[in-house]
């Protein structure tokens, strides 16, 4: 027996959410909203100096930065070619010759990448994350610039943020936002970058004018012309947000109320007294300076005491200590409870924002260190993706342009097999162990059990699976030659010569140190 539906089309009372209604604690509740694009540049502005402002004169956010920033990119993401020989129809010995020649002409591109010659994409790595960090986005320009001794002409040129802006004379084209030129659906198009004459004097950069710009296409062909990188955190987002932004307000306020903190602590440490002169300064001794603070006004006395200097007053005179009650008691609670809602926007642990372990257990600091690491994974498989993993194929793009790339005889032609060829894993810097001893044998266990390659366990150590693998071959051959044995453990390693014939097993000794 079929049943028919019921009808539906008439309202049904529902529970009214406080959220949406103005009346208790929210009936003065009303957010202001950005609706205009020349208020939300403004904004944007304005949090960029105060941000830049607060990076440079408050440690405490400063901190907060470059801990993201050195354990995301530390010394340096290194790439190790993955390229997959079976897709290719190749066999894997010629793959790897091609894997190491492309990691080697990307390690002599690194040492040049800078445009003016003063870093290496190490530095330019760190240098693009502090930028994504702090104001919300990095911009980096790549340069075809030949010069003399370098083979590769590509060169990047790190450009600061708020140069990327609408000119005054297009403040009202509907496509352009905040220096951000798109298409009628939204696909960047162009950015417009200030790029003035050189001058002397400082000029308002919100008033230049087209002219003073220089207009870089989103892309040329399938290369990027800019990397305009930034984390949305929203939808139809065009320009990054700092993720200080939320924190502002407190950083203000914890650094105000430290420096007054210690303003009252000077005072009281300069242990101030008070005389009091019943009959009047005429008998005040020679030593006693006097100061008016005006015209007619009444004449103040002082005098300076040595460090450890004894006075003996005269009869009349009474001493008062001016004391100073300061901090609270509830000061220092104050500042550690600002000091978590700041680690909180940054999405770190509070124990990594101040460095302060003092107060944790084994157990507490590992659950810490373990969410920040999720974290710093976060932040570095974005970094990857829009930034070093297109710079890696623009690289090797003009290696193989240039003839120094050669591909194995009956391979597939480079751009129609240019994701393989590119494949890449990037590694970073080693997590650190709490207890080294633990979680090394955790990792061998792991190892022995099949749930983790050995791969995988020395790049969590930043390390390189085949630069550890031939050094181990060499120390095995070294031990050889030298009639020396090397100490066993439970973790045998098979080496291979470059002909695959088998050698002997090689024992090694596992080591529990690491560094933290």
């Amino acid at each position: 027996m079929s049943q028919t539906a019921i009808h539906q089309g008439h309202p049904v009372p529902s529970a009214s959410l406080e959220s949406g209604a103005f009346r208790g604690s929210l009936k003065n509740y009303l957010p202001p909203r950005v609706r205009g694009r020349d208020q939300a540049a403004f904004e944007r502005d304005l949090t960029m100096t105060r941000v830049e402002d607060l990076y440079g004169n408050d440690g405490i956010a400063k901190s907060g930065v470059n801990s993201i920033a050195t354990n995301v990119i530390g010394t340096g993401l290194t790439p190790q070619s993955v390229i997959p020989a079976k897709r290719l129809g190749l066999e894997q010995s010629a793959v790897k010759d091609v894997q190491d020649q492309m990691e080697w002409l990307w390690a002599e591109w690194c040492g040049q990448a800078h445009y003016r010659e003063q870093l290496g994409f190490e530095d330019l790595q760190m240098l693009g994350l502090r930028s994504l960090i702090r104001a919300g986005e990095m911009i980096h320009l790549p340069v075809m610039d030949e010069r003399p001794g370098c083979r590769f002409a590509l060169r990047i040129q790190d450009i600061r943020p708020s140069r990327l802006r609408t000119p005054w004379d297009k403040q009202f084209e509907p496509l352009l936002h905040d220096g951000v030129e798109v298409s009628a659906t939204g696909v960047p198009v162009a950015y417009w970058i200030a790029s003035p004459a050189p001058s002397v004097t400082m000029l308002d950069d919100s008033m230049y004018t087209s002219g003073e710009f220089r207009r870089i296409p989103a892309r040329i062909g399938h290369r990027r012309s800019l990397f305009h990188v930034f984390r949305p955190e929203s939808e139809e987002q065009f320009r990054g947000a700092s993720c200080l932004s939320p924190a502002v307000k407190f950083f203000r306020h914890l650094n105000d109320s430290i420096d007054y903190e210690l303003m009252g602590q000077v005072l009281a440490a300069s242990f101030p007294v008070f005389i009091g002169l019943e009959n009047g300064p005429q008998a005040l001794p020679g030593y006693v300076q006097e100061e008016a603070e005006g015209e007619g006004e009444e004449k103040r006395y002082y005098q300076d005491i040595p460090p450890g200097g004894i006075m003996y007053g005269n009869k009349g005179e009474k001493p008062e200590v001016l004391e100073s009650k300061r901090p609270g008691s509830n000061f220092l609670n104050f500042c550690e409870l600002v000091l978590r809602i700041l680690a909180s926007s940054l999405e770190i642990p509070y124990e990594v924002l101040t460095k302060d372990f003092s107060k944790t257990t084994y157990s507490s600091a590992r659950a810490a260190l373990l969410e920040a690491w999720r974290v710093y994974e976060v932040y570095r498989s974005f970094f990857v993706r829009h930034y070093c993993q297109p710079l890696w194929m623009m690289v090797q793009e003009e290696a193989w342009l240039r003839g120094y790339l050669t591909l194995p005889e009956g391979a597939p032609d480079f751009y129609a097999a240019l994701p393989y060829w590119c494949n890449t894993r990037w590694i970073g810097p080693a997590r650190g162990y709490i207890d080294p001893t633990k979680e090394t044998a955790a990792n061998i266990a792991a190892i022995e059990a099949g749930l983790m390659s050995r791969s995988e366990a020395i790049a969590e150590r930043g390390g390189d699976f085949d630069e550890i693998a031939e050094q181990l071959a060499r120390e095995q051959e070294r031990y050889k030659e030298l009639g020396i044995s090397v100490a066993q453990s439970s973790v045998s390693v098979r080496l291979h010569s470059g002909n695959d014939e088998e050698t002997d097993d090689a024992q090694t000794t596992v080591s529990g140190a690491d560094n933290d």
